[in-house]
């Protein structure tokens, strides 16, 4: 992984995290307990702290951007990024879901158990209430989430970070910065996790 100080910032890992070695972080970047960061992701708080909440998970290509000192990012608890998902500083609750593409802009606030759908962009400064699904450019709430739907994210954002913790176990001698995604996609072929 690339780690860059930047006005005397560092990025600071948790020692149970997951961080790719084809993952960029610059500056004030703190990465909580059981995240997993996916190759190709730039992480860059050179203007504003950027953190990153327990059980979270960035997939593949994901970029998280501080533009100005008013544009810190806050990835709440269990949230999942997919693969090509922008942020450009905006605040995100628990259990929240960014599908593919999207592309979320700054002084935004996502509630908790939000869904946005595959390539939709939310718009500067836009407050979205909590369970919604929202989809479109701009965004546009189709539906609430149930309770249990919200559940149901929190499981899936909790069984992607254990993917690398049941890894380690099988694989007790392998330091977590070697274990490369052709490795990990074999394991998943072979094993039931």
């Amino acid at each position: 992984m690339v780690l860059i100080e930047y006005n005397d910032k560092k990025p600071e890992i948790s020692k149970n995290a997951y961080v790719s070695p084809q993952a960029t972080l610059i500056g004030d970047v703190k990465v909580n307990d059981n995240v997993i960061i996916w190759p190709g992701s730039i992480i860059r708080a050179e203007n504003a702290k950027i953190n990153i909440g327990e059980y979270s998970t960035i997939f593949n290509g994901v970029i998280l951007l501080t533009r100005s000192p008013k544009s810190s990012i806050h990835i709440g608890r269990y949230c999942i990024l997919e693969t090509g998902v922008t942020i450009l500083g905006s605040f995100l609750e628990d259990y929240v879901q960014i599908m593919e593409g999207g592309i979320i802009f700054e002084e935004t606030s996502i509630g908790e158990g939000c869904v946005i759908l595959n390539n939709s962009q939310v718009p500067p400064g836009l407050v979205i209430q909590a369970r919604a699904v929202m989809r479109g450019i701009p965004v546009e709430m189709i539906r609430e989430q149930t309770r249990n739907d919200v559940l149901e994210q929190k499981e899936r954002a909790h069984h992607y970070s254990q993917l690398f913790v049941k890894i380690k176990n099988h694989l007790p001698n392998a330091q977590e910065y070697l274990i490369t995604l052709p490795d990990f996609v074999k394991f998943l072929m072979k094993k039931e996790l």
